[in-house]
């Protein structure tokens, strides 16, 4: 069994990556700015956390060290995004590579491809580091996960409402079917380069959603349309976030809602 390491470790995709590489069997190591408390929710037992910075480089060296494949679920917010999926990959793949690891898995995000979204263009950027690096690389493209599309309806509350984005549709996928698609990749001796899409088992509109989520919560909060603008906007309203020739059989939205109840 390989030894993994989850750089981004302790993120919402991050620990579901290492719950799924842990309950494998694999030797997991998590690099993340902070190491978690035993009892914090982030951290997952049976998991060795190491703490690494990858934009200054600090941390890089020891986290690497003796890893088979590493699995990339980092992030970063703002103008900071750009310097974590640039500066910060390079740094991570360039160690990497003089340690030996042999092989790299970089999560991304479905239809990126020409968005004017500042977020999106860095992700782009960063899957041309990987496949740019010496290591052989794996890259696996979601559609928006089931928790980030209710993070996009809740953005309402302040205002004691759900925003739903016109003329949009989403297909919402399980972090969890991800983390499985993520550790699966890293599993393959195939050969490397690769590029894999999948989406939720569902394309739906986002009113359709946000109708979902306020009576699974049995919320009184009335459903606003607002149009989204800038360059997200336009991705989402083109359908550029969807794939529905890679649907998955997985845990759609209905069912992750009633699950969290």
């Amino acid at each position: 069994m390989p030894r993994v390491l989850v750089v981004g470790g302790t993120g919402l995709a991050g620990r579901a990556v290492t719950a799924a590489a842990v309950e494998r069997g694999h030797e997991v190591v998590v690099a993340a700015r902070r190491a978690p408390d035993d009892d914090a929710p982030a951290y997952v037992d049976g998991a060795q956390y190491v703490t690494a910075d990858l934009v200054g480089g600090g941390g890089l060296e020891e986290a690497v060290d003796g890893v088979d494949v590493l699995i990339d679920a980092s992030n970063g917010s703002g103008k900071q995004a750009a310097r974590v999926f640039l500066h910060g990959s390079r740094n991570l793949l360039h160690t990497a590579a003089r340690f030996g690891v042999g092989r790299a898995v970089q999560l991304s995000i479905a239809g990126i491809d020409g968005s004017r979204y500042p977020y999106y263009r860095a992700k782009l950027a960063q899957e041309q580091v990987y496949r740019e690096s010496p290591l052989a690389t794996r890259i696996v493209r979601a559609t928006q996960f089931h928790d980030f599309v209710t993070a996009v309806f809740e953005r309402g509350r302040p205002f004691g409402a759900l925003l739903a984005p016109t003329g949009t549709r989403f297909q919402p996928i399980a972090v969890e079917d991800v983390a499985d698609a993520l550790v699966d990749a890293a599993e393959l001796t195939a050969p490397a380069d690769t590029e894999r899409t999948i989406g939720g088992p569902a394309i739906e509109s986002a009113r359709s959603l946000a109708e979902q989520l306020k009576a699974a919560r049995g919320s009184r909060r009335p459903i606003v349309p607002v149009r989204l603008g800038g360059g997200l906007g336009a991705t989402w309203r083109a359908g550029r976030n969807l794939a529905p020739e890679h649907a998955i059989d997985g845990v759609d939205y209905a069912a992750w809602l009633s699950a969290a109840a």
